[in-house]
């Protein structure tokens, strides 16, 4: 058959069809005497199988699926498969390990502690940061914890100019504050800066809206694994039919 009838079959354009044909994700396409590419059954069914494992898996491992299968390199297929599993696995369980991390900080609120409200109502209102030794008294942790998080990229304090002691603002009290309840919590360095990512990134760096939003991610990682699962079932109905179709 010619591209056209195959790209109105799949409801794409011609244009397209020959994207996926360049990317591997359809066999090899014979030419006519006169230079037209002449498509048969076996594009049609990788077609249907290409679309379905472009949307659940994106291009560039649709495409390193599909080139091995027509290869006849079924481990490397297989193996590309099973790291995008691997991938969305451990995306998983960030969100979960970010979910019961947030979880602490909602239940444990900063402000709960009288000494810690009074300190940073008194910096909001005179200006003056808290110095490492106040901090690490209100926060129950030694200064070398506050300086060793400040080395890990957790907290920022700022420098006086003339002495290069640190202040600790608010922004900064309140990241030392989430950083020392993850880390009672033995929640891993990464997951404890991805959470301060995310509050950083909040609108109003509330806990219960950064949940709310790693709630929304978790909801399309479920999505996203079903649609992955349609899509291998995709690929192994066109393995079957080539199974069938080319014995041996």
């Amino acid at each position: 058959m010619r591209g056209v009838v195959l790209a109105r079959e799949a409801g794409i354009s011609v244009q397209q069809v020959r994207n996926y044909e360049e990317a591997g994700l359809l066999p090899p396409v014979r030419r006519s005497a006169a230079g037209y590419r002449e498509f048969d059954e076996s594009h049609r069914h990788a077609l249907t199988a290409a679309r379905v494992l472009v949307r659940a898996y994106g291009w560039d491992t649709a495409a390193s699926v599909l080139a091995a299968v027509h290869r006849d390199d079924l481990r490397t297929a297989v193996a590309r498969l099973d790291e995008a599993h691997a991938a969305l696995h451990q995306e998983r369980e960030r969100i979960q390990q970010a979910l019961r991390a947030f979880e602490i900080v909602v239940t444990h609120p900063l402000d709960a502690d009288p000494r810690m409200a009074s300190a940073l109502e008194q910096i909001a209102r005179q200006g003056a940061p808290l110095r490492v030794g106040q901090l690490a008294s209100l926060l129950g942790v030694r200064p070398s914890a506050l300086r060793f998080w400040e080395r890990s990229g957790l907290i920022h304090p700022v420098r006086e100019r003339a002495t290069g002691y640190r202040r600790y603002d608010v922004g900064a009290a309140r990241d030392a504050h989430l950083v020392r309840l993850l880390r009672e919590g033995n929640f891993p360095m990464r997951i404890i800066r991805a959470a301060l990512d995310e509050m950083h990134s909040s609108p109003d760096g509330r806990p219960e809206r950064v949940g709310s939003e790693l709630n929304r991610r978790d909801a399309q990682l479920h999505h996203r694994s079903l649609a992955r699962l349609r899509a291998d079932a995709a690929l192994v109905s066109y393995l079957d039919w080539r199974a069938a179709s080319f014995p041996g």
